[in-house]
Parts: C-alpha cells; structure tokens; sequence
C-alpha cells in the first residue's frame, strides 16, 4: 500500500519544515511527500526546495495565487502517485507511528474509505486536550459535528477520494467534516485510539481563528446534513446543531448571550436525555471559558 502525503502551506518557513520532518520520521514513511506552496511570499518555497535537495520523496507544487487549502489539497491530491493521501496541515505534526498504525487498522477494514486517529490540542495557555472519536465513525456520529476533527487525522484511499470528487472548494470552512460525511456514505471510518496527530495553536493564519467563515461554514454544513435528514429526527438534530453553535460561541467568540441563546433554543426543540446532557455540559464549560455576557 503505498502512500503520498500532501501538506498544503501558505507563508510558514519554520512550520513546514517541521512538518515534513514529522513525515520523514515516521516508522512506515510515506512514498512521497507533496508540498503545494499557496501562493507563498517569503522563504517558504526556498525551505521547500532545499529539503527536497536532499530528500528525493519531496515534491514541491507551486501556486502563483492563493486559492486556499481545500483548493491545494485538492492539486495535491490530484498528482499523487500512492493508493492512500495522507493529509497533513503545515502548522500540525504527526506522531512516529502514525502511518504504521492506521495502515495495521487499514489492512483489517478492506472496505473502509478512510482511517483516522486521535488527536491532542496542544494550546498555549492552558492544558492540553485529547480528542479520541469512536472505533468506528458513522454518518449518525457526523452528523452532529465534526468527531473526526482535523485533515491531519485522515488517511484516505485515493479512488474514495476521487469519486466524491475531493474537498469542496465552495466552502469556507468545514471542508474536512464534509469530506467525512461524504466518504462515510461509501463505509465504515475506523479510528486508531490513540492521538497521534499534535494539533497546534501556534501559526499566525490559522483559518479556524477566522470567526465568520468559521461560523458560516458549520451553517453550510448543517444545511446540507438537515436536508438530507429529511423529517426524521429532526428536532432532535436541529436541538444538536444548536448546542454546537452554543459551542463555537464559547470556545471562539466567548459571547455567552448568543451561546445561552442557542441552548435556550435546543431545549426548546427537544428534552431528549441526549439534549439535556449536553445542554448542561456547555454550561459548565461555558463557566471554564470564561465567556463573556
């Protein structure tokens, strides 16, 4: 089984080059390591390309004008060789053994489009989290949000990858949770428990700081998944999709109006045990954050 990992990177010389490194340093590397610049304006490219000098796995792809990441995932995707893409963000690092790992857990799940693992939010002020989705992801555990979190996290099989036709360009965030819910039409989603992708706080563009195309992402994201939902259960996965917008509110913004708004609205919707819980849980963390009235 061969692999091509593909890191889409805008203007991180420092980054990127310890991004690769977490690649070359893998037990089971990957055969081939794309780098589609973004329209970089420093030294990125130069970094790039004098690692490639020594390191013959390393491809450098350069883009004039930016056109973002899901758009350079997907040029990555399209020019490699290996029968998995292994994606990886420029400012995120994977742990020594992921690859091994994931194509041990590949080779027992034939039929699944993709697998993931864990992950560790490693953040500058307070302590790390661990993020560790089920054993098996579903299109119900999707559904709500994005469980699988990251791109870092994914290694997909290329031909799955080519027939939902990639990443979503449309979008201006959430491209990723997308991707899943179309991928876990075609199977399963094995997940390695274990976080071996290192997810940082550190770059100074990182989309997901991006407030308004963050929120206007997951509203897109939740449109499609309501219209496919039809009727059925729809009051308790419009009570969800609620909490989840009470969530980014107290994790992004800190506005702690608009977060008990959205919660007052899904108990509205639904009294579900399921509702409640989670409902009570932003509470609490809406405490711990610290988000502001």
């Amino acid at each position: 089984m061969s692999v091509s990992a593909v890191i889409p990177v805008k203007n991180r010389p420092v980054l990127i080059a310890t991004a690769i490194t977490s690649c070359l340093d893998q037990t089971t590397a990957p055969d081939e390591i794309i780098v589609v610049d973004d329209g970089s304006d420093d030294a990125t490219p130069d970094v790039v390309m004098e690692m490639a000098r020594t390191e013959g796995r390393i491809r450098l792809v350069r883009r004039v004008t930016s056109g973002g990441a899901a758009s350079a995932r997907n040029d990555g995707a399209a020019q490699a060789s290996g029968t998995w893409l292994a994606f990886l963000a420029s400012d995120d690092l994977w742990h020594e053994e992921k690859l091994a790992r994931q194509l041990d857990l590949a080779a027992r799940h034939p039929d699944a489009p993709a697998i993931f693992c864990g992950i560790r939010y490693a953040y500058a002020e307070r302590k790390p989290r661990i993020g560790l989705p089920p054993p098996i992801v579903t299109t119900r555990d999707l559904a709500v949000s994005n469980v699988l979190a990251t791109t870092s996290t994914a290694l997909v099989r290329k031909d799955r990858f080519d027939a939902v036709k990639g990443f979503d360009v449309g979008l201006p965030t959430c491209e990723d949770w997308d991707l899943w819910l179309k991928l876990a039409k075609l199977g399963p989603l094995p997940v390695v428990q274990a976080p071996l992708v290192e997810y940082t706080y550190e770059a100074n563009n990182k989309l997901s700081r991006d407030v308004t195309k963050l929120m206007l992402g997951h509203e897109l994201v939740f449109a499609r998944i309501s219209a496919e939902s039809g009727s059925d259960g729809q009051g308790r996965l419009s009570a969800l999709h609620d909490l989840k917008r009470a969530e980014l509110h107290i994790r992004v913004t800190g506005e702690a109006v608009k977060a008990l708004r959205f919660i007052w609205s899904a108990l509205l919707r639904s009294r579900s045990g399921e509702v409640v819980r989670r409902a009570a849980h932003l509470m609490g963390l809406m405490t711990a954050h610290g988000a502001r009235l």
